[in-house]
């Protein structure tokens, strides 16, 4: 048992970690997780669908798959439209395609199959999931997150520097 779970007291649940803190620990990230303050052109992109969805809270995150033969990201969002209200989760596969061409096209569903090669595209919703995810197919960012909190959200994102990962968050105060 954890001092978190020991300290919860009996009978009470254990306390959840934030999904940023789970995300850092999966990650390998032992430390505290300290968002440096940051102008980044994704998180400015990300707020600002956020702010047009009319959601209450919205993650995007990719990872590498490890037993492919070619790299392949597994995508996913969950989106919550109010508060009390379960998050709606979509999935999906991304591989990169020849340079020049569209990266949604890089979309996909399904397992590739050695044999008959990579699986078929898919239609992406016309919707802020899409923007998302191509958001961090076309960057170094592994996540995206965003909350409503009075009177601004906080925008977080989580970025591979290849020896380890970069926590960020959207500066109010705009560049510095």
């Amino acid at each position: 048992m954890t001092a978190e779970q020991t300290n919860a007291g009996a009978g009470s649940p254990p306390r959840r970690l934030p999904l940023l803190e789970r995300l850092a620990g999966a990650l390998g990230h032992r430390e505290p997780v300290v968002f440096e303050p940051s102008a980044d052109e994704t998180l400015i992109a990300f707020a600002e669908l956020f702010a047009d969805s009319g959601l209450t809270a919205f993650t995007a995150t990719k990872q590498g798959r490890v037993d492919a033969l070619t790299l392949v990201y597994d995508c996913w969002t969950e989106s919550t439209r109010g508060p009390g209200t379960p998050a709606e989760t979509f999935s999906v596969a991304w591989s990169p395609n020849r340079q020049g061409r569209d990266p949604l096209i890089g979309f996909r569903t399904g397992e590739d199959s050695p044999f008959l090669g990579t699986a078929p595209t898919v239609a992406m919703p016309q919707d802020e999931r899409t923007d998302a995810l191509l958001l961090l197919v076309t960057s170094r960012f592994v996540h995206l997150s965003a909350e409503q909190d009075h009177p601004l959200p906080v925008v977080h994102g989580i970025v591979d520097t290849d020896d380890g990962y970069r926590f960020l968050a959207l500066d109010p105060a705009g560049p510095t």
